[in-house]
Parts: structure tokens; sequence; C-alpha cells
């Protein structure tokens, strides 16, 4: 007889259906019976001026002057590519799409980036780091968790750090986003995004491990200054 043991994991996925069911239903129940389908009319999102400077001017990284910065279509988008430094003198450059509109959804935008590298990858993984918003009054920590892997040309090899970025956390999975989103919106409220990449040069062929906490640290930079720049929780309407 096949066993009905579940595992931890299982569990863990099972529980976090049902509250994301009860959840959306307790979200879209009101809207939907006062003939307003919350989701269809979103609210504003109040950040897209914030945003739309990020495109044209890209960010300042502190610790990581930028040398270079240009905003160019890949694809079809248009993005911020910005040539950084530190005083180490390590360099890097950093991709920045972002949110567009109230309906704009992340969709794997950096198939954009690839496209143009023609790169080779591997060593894929995750990497994860904790932030806490500056001139917060709050102990809470929040969490990113970004895909991280060694990517390679025939000129160059790099450690790539990919993931969106929101307020209180950020994943390179676009569900974790949407479900920020829909929770956020329960509260007349957004999760303004940004899709962020870094590409941090290594030696050729190098192990990837041996970047891993360099291209962290940057990571954190990057995503505290977007949090404090552009994607500070709104005011409900």
């Amino acid at each position: 007889m096949a066993s009905l043991t579940h595992t931890p994991d299982r569990i863990t996925r099972i529980l976090l259906l049902l509250f994301l069911t009860i959840i959306l239903t307790i979200g879209a129940v009101p809207g939907y019976l006062a003939g307003k389908w919350q989701w269809q009319n979103p609210p504003a999102v109040k950040a897209l001026a914030q945003l739309k400077a990020i495109r044209k001017q890209g960010i300042q990284v502190p610790g990581w002057p930028t040398q270079e910065q240009r905003s160019v279509i890949l694809g079809e988008h248009p993005w911020s590519i910005q040539q950084i430094k530190n005083d180490r003198n390590e360099d890097a450059s950093l991709f920045l799409f972002t949110q567009n509109g109230p309906k704009d959804q992340p969709q794997i935008e950096w198939s954009e980036i690839n496209g143009i590298q023609r790169w080779q990858t591997d060593s894929d993984g995750e990497q994860s780091f904790d932030f806490k918003l500056a001139n917060s009054n709050s102990s809470v920590t929040s969490s990113v968790t970004a895909k991280i892997f060694r990517a390679w040309t025939t000129k160059r090899t790099y450690a790539v750090l990919e993931w969106y970025a929101w307020s209180d956390g950020g994943h390179p999975s676009p569900s974790h986003w949407y479900v920020a989103d829909r929770i956020a919106q329960i509260k007349g409220q957004r999760q303004p995004w940004v899709a962020v990449a870094i590409l941090f040069p290594m030696e050729p062929l190098d192990d990837l491990n041996k970047y891993r906490d360099r291209v962290t640290e940057l990571a954190k930079a990057i995503q505290l200054q977007l949090a404090n720049q552009a994607l500070r929780p709104q005011a409900p309407t």
C-alpha cells in the first residue's frame, strides 16, 4: 500500500496554497459583489514617476560610483544599463527594468539580456540575503532570494545575480511578486517592482563560489537603494 505520509515540503506547499486561497477570496469577494472587480482595475502605482526616472538615469549605489549609464532598448523593452566601480577597483554592470503601468507584471525580462550576451551558463542556484529599510522604526528585516549562476562568452566570465525587487522583498519568480502585490491590493496599496540583473566579472571560468559574497554584498546595496528610492509602501488612496 502506498504511503500517505506527507513530506514537510509538501505540507508546507499545501498550507501556503490554502492560505493564499483564503487571502485572495477575502480580497476578491467584496469587490465582486459590489460590481467592482478590483484586479481588473488595480489601484494606481504611485511610484511610477520614480520608476520611470530610474530607466532614464539609473540609481546611485552607495560605494559604487557610476562610470557610465545608458538607456537601451533590449528586445522590446527599455533598460537602464550602468557601469559601476568600487574603491577596490572592482567593476560590475547593472541592468534595471522597471514597472511602467498599473497592470504591468514581471515576465522573465532577463531573457532579453541573455539574447544580447549569447553566453553559456552553469552553476545555477539561489542566493538569499536580508535587508532593512533605512529610517525604519520596525526591527523586522526583509528577505530577498536571487538567482545566481556563472555565465561566459569567448571574452568574459561573469557571476550573474537576477531578481525582481519590491519594497519588502524580492525573488526571481514572478509568482512571488504576484502574491505580494495581491496582498497589498487588499490594503489599497501596490507593490511596484524592478527587474535587476548584476554582471560581476570573474576570472575566466573561475569558481563561482569565490565571488558569491562580493556579488551578494553589491546586490544588498542595490536592493536597499531601490527600496528607499522608489519602492516604499504606498499609503491607501
